[in-house]
């Protein structure tokens, strides 16, 4: 028994999935991780936006939308709305040609409205912005708060705030070029007008990667005690440093008086000390003052501590950065979590001991902790064929219980991921974004351009509800669950396959660059970037519906079958420690005493 216990991980894993004590398991739903790298730290120098997007639960809107440039009226106003779960995300034509109403959808009502400004610029659109033409990045993440807020349009909670974190985040690429400018208008927006997320405090607030073409900066936003404005901070990061989010507000010490380094609201050390949130004689001697402890969640007045809030996020900022840095990984304990009383022990950034490539991004984006104490790979919760995914929540109607398993990098429920890079060295237009879908580590990750324009019909099919098989989201959605029954059988295959078409993607980003910068027409750059990033997007989709079947066929009913000669179909089986594990040795069970009884 002891051997089964070490091997499901009691000893060393903490917790993702339940929050016993409240009976509540919503608050872990949907929470994203975002990361950054600095252009000193990035292999090719350029600045990088990372965000894996753990959508939770409900559907989600699949289609990446390409916004246009538009030139606007004086007197114009843009409407703002609450964001929506599932397809469509909104209905607004005058948003995009994408966003049109189809078949008999009416549009969507808008909670507000703010002034317009002369010209908007164009930009990738999802759940929140990506990437605008002028290579300006976001990653999300969402964060527990002090506080909660409620939409203007929420009746029955007294809702008084405009803005949640998405519009917020597409307003910015509309109207900036630079991280500090995208700071600026989302924070002034937010003051003015009142901030929402979730209406709980561990997931009251919002963090955002923010990357232009020479800096790295991150933000938290949170609602005002009152409900109606926001307190929000931003940090610039080191250029030669990375930077991981995972759900809880990263930026703690700050100088408030360097403002080339931070930023600040205008009320966010009134409303700290109003509140008794810090130590204001402290404050006045030393000027300190920590964001994290001063406004992040944690039970401040409970009797017992519950790991789950501090491992949920900090486990995931020990792997990345223990994969990044040997020091930090040789010093950190990873077993001590990540909160408000513990945030001296993790830091806001880290320098890497060499510089980060894009594809150690993507192997970092896809990590299950392999090779760690914490390994979803390993032990009987894995089954086995080493299944890293566990599944979140318990069956209905039946009690809540204690316990949990490890929020991995890469999660089942993944919807999509990005990385972003912007660079000085190219022209606006040839920044890009790797996108790719579903879960990171069963994904391919395509060049989709600033510039470019469209994207091909197998990246626009918006439906979770309907399957098609004209829908390369669905392509990579099912080989990850294919995979699922008999994962470490297919992921030799699968790992080669991805290997394959993530080598094409980047040898096809520098063809099309090269191109493009040989062609130099800024107007009609847009028409060389469709062309040439749609077919090949395009031909990843086929290419993995193909590969897809291929896993089908040999891999059915347990067995491996590579060919219709002899001995090209075989069972593989069980490992033996899992057949010790689930009783196989003992069988045939003894008679039941009852029986024996009976018979004599």
């Amino acid at each position: 028994m002891a051997v089964g216990l070490v091997r499901l991980g009691l000893g060393v894993a903490l917790f993702f999935a339940v929050l016993a004590a409240s009976g509540s398991v919503s608050f872990v739903h949907g929470k994203c991780s975002a990361i950054g790298v600095g252009k000193l730290a990035s292999a090719d120098g350029t600045v990088m936006v990372a965000h894996t997007d753990d959508a939770g639960n409900d559907a989600s809107d699949l289609r990446l939308v390409r916004v246009p440039a538009k030139d606007h009226k004086p007197g114009a106003t843009r409407p703002v709305y609450r964001p929506q779960d599932g397809y469509p995300r909104f209905v607004d034509g005058n948003r995009s040609p994408e966003y049109a109403p189809q078949q008999g959808q009416e549009p969507s009502t808008p909670i507000g409205f703010i002034d317009q400004v002369n010209h908007t610029y164009a930009y990738w659109d999802q759940e929140y912005g990506m990437m605008n033409e002028h290579q300006l990045s976001i990653g999300e993440s969402t964060c527990g708060s002090r506080t909660v807020a409620y939409p203007i349009d929420d009746k029955d909670h007294d809702g008084k705030a405009l803005f949640g974190i998405e519009e917020l985040s597409k307003i910015a690429l509309e109207r900036c070029r630079t991280a500090r400018c995208a700071i600026k208008t989302m924070g002034d927006l937010a003051c003015e007008f009142g901030f929402f997320a979730e209406p709980e405090r561990a997931d009251g607030g919002e963090a955002l990667v923010i990357g232009d073409k020479e800096e790295l900066w991150v933000f938290h936003v949170m609602p005002s005690p009152d409900g109606a404005h926001a307190i929000w901070a931003a940090q610039k990061i080191p250029d030669d440093h990375v930077v991981m989010i995972a759900n809880d507000f990263v930026i703690q010490e700050m100088d408030l008086n360097d403002s080339d380094n931070f930023l600040y609201s205008p009320n966010m050390v009134h409303i700290a000390a109003d509140k008794g949130w810090i130590d204001t004689l402290d404050f006045e001697e030393h000027g300190h003052f920590n964001f994290f402890k001063t406004f992040g969640f944690e039970k401040r007045h409970a009797k017992h501590e519950n790991p789950l809030l501090g491992l949920y996020s900090g486990r995931r900022m020990w792997r990345f950065y223990s994969l990044l840095n040997a020091e930090y990984s040789a010093a950190s304990d990873p077993y001590i979590g990540y909160t408000p009383k513990t945030s001296s022990l993790y830091p806001s950034s880290l320098q890497p001991d060499q510089k980060v490539s894009l594809k150690q991004l993507f192997g970092i984006m896809g990590d299950h902790y392999e090779g760690t104490p914490f390994d979803l790979t390993k032990g009987i919760a894995a089954g086995p064929f080493g299944n890293p995914n566990r599944f979140e929540g318990h069956s209905a109607g039946e009690p809540s219980i204690k316990g949990g398993f490890e929020r991995p990098i890469s999660i089942y429920r993944g919807t999509f991921s990005f990385v972003c890079q912007s660079s000085s060295d190219v022209a606006d237009g040839l920044g890009v974004g790797w996108y790719g879908q579903d879960q990171p580590s069963g994904s391919v990750w395509v060049p989709i351009f600033a510039a470019q324009t469209t994207l091909p019909q197998s990246y626009m099919w918006a439906k979770q509800s309907e399957f098609s098989l004209d829908s390369a989201w669905w392509a990579f959605n099912f080989v990850n669950n294919w995979m699922q029954l008999g994962y470490n059988k297919m992921l030799d295959d699968i790992s080669a396959a991805r290997s394959e078409l993530q080598e094409e993607a980047f040898q096809v980003h520098q063809t099309i660059v090269s191109r493009a910068t040989e062609h130099g027409k800024d107007d009609e750059l847009p028409i060389l970037l469709n062309e040439l990033s749609n077919a090949f997007a395009d031909l990843v989709a086929k290419r993995w519906w193909s590969f897809a079947f291929k896993l089908v066929a040999k891999y059915s009913n347990g067995l491996v079958t590579t060919g219709e000669g002899p001995g090209e179909r075989m069972a593989l089986g069980y490992p033996d420690w899992w057949l010790k594990d689930v009783g196989y040795t003992k069988w045939p069970p003894g008679e039941p005493t009852s029986r024996v009884e009976t018979a004599h």
